[in-house]
């Protein structure tokens, strides 16, 4: 019994001898923490200056509703992001379609 104990034991130590051994280095942290927040900030202000308005049209909505059977407002957002890719003047809708076929 009391060999049982000291395997036990032996057993507990060597699980918090590993969680231990962990160091946490606080500036690596911070200096991540940082990057990853100038990185964000960064793609904020490339979406705010790429924020035009994008018509959509209804009927163009009314075919990927139909075909893919998503909602309108994912219909919508897909033909918003399709329309920055193929540019203006010409139809998002096949691109829009690829969009959430592949997603």
């Amino acid at each position: 019994m009391a060999h049982e104990a000291e395997n036990e034991a032996k057993q507990l130590d060597s699980v918090t001898d590993r969680h231990q051994e962990m160091d946490f280095d606080e500036n690596k942290a911070k200096e991540a923490m940082s990057a990853l927040s100038s990185a964000a900030d960064g793609k904020a202000g490339e979406s705010d200056s790429s924020n035009t308005v994008v018509k959509v049209s209804k009927e163009d909505v009314a075919v990927i509703v139909n075909e893919l059977e998503v909602t309108e407002d994912e219909a919508k957002a897909a033909l918003r992001a399709a329309a920055a890719e193929v540019g203006e003047g010409k139809s998002p809708v096949a691109a829009a379609l690829r969009r959430l076929v592949v997603s």
